[in-house]
């Protein structure tokens, strides 16, 4: 995967968290696929063998960030590792600011790519900094 690849891998991902939609986002996923993060201290792994569980996470997902009110996401590739051909690691850092500018959160998520069939799709995700509980404090009142 080159970088232009991967920033416009990401665009399409962004996009579809602006837009928030979850369908469009767990396009961008393989089946099967797992994210790995961290609560309370203690790693944690989610697998999902199959589509639908994988895709009512990233719907709900989208529910939380929609639950912020109006907002817009932004991007920039900190790492950038080819992987051969047909993969490659990318780490994020995400920026989730209010309609009006206001920063929400910033963290850096890592994300294990392969290029399939049907395009380049994420494998593995790392969501090694973002906090959940952070973004639900700052849902719209």
């Amino acid at each position: 995967m080159t970088l232009e690849q991967a920033q416009a891998f990401f665009e399409r991902y962004r996009d579809a968290f602006n837009a928030g939609d979850g369908d469009a986002v767990a396009d961008l996923w393989h089946s099967p696929s797992a994210i790995t993060d961290s609560r309370d201290g203690v790693a944690r792994v989610t697998c999902w063998a199959e589509d639908a569980p994988m895709r009512a996470n990233m719907q709900a997902l989208c529910g939380v960030y929609r639950d912020v009110g109006p907002h817009g996401w932004a991007f920039e590739i900190r790492d950038h590792v080819p992987l051969g051909l047909n993969h490659a690691f990318i780490n994020v850092a995400w920026t989730l600011k209010r309609a009006g500018g206001e920063v929400l959160q910033e963290f850096c998520t890592g994300y294990q790519l392969a290029q399939l069939p049907a395009g380049w799709k994420v494998l593995f995700c790392t969501a090694y900094q973002e906090d959940l509980t952070e973004t639900r404090n700052h849902a719209a009142q």
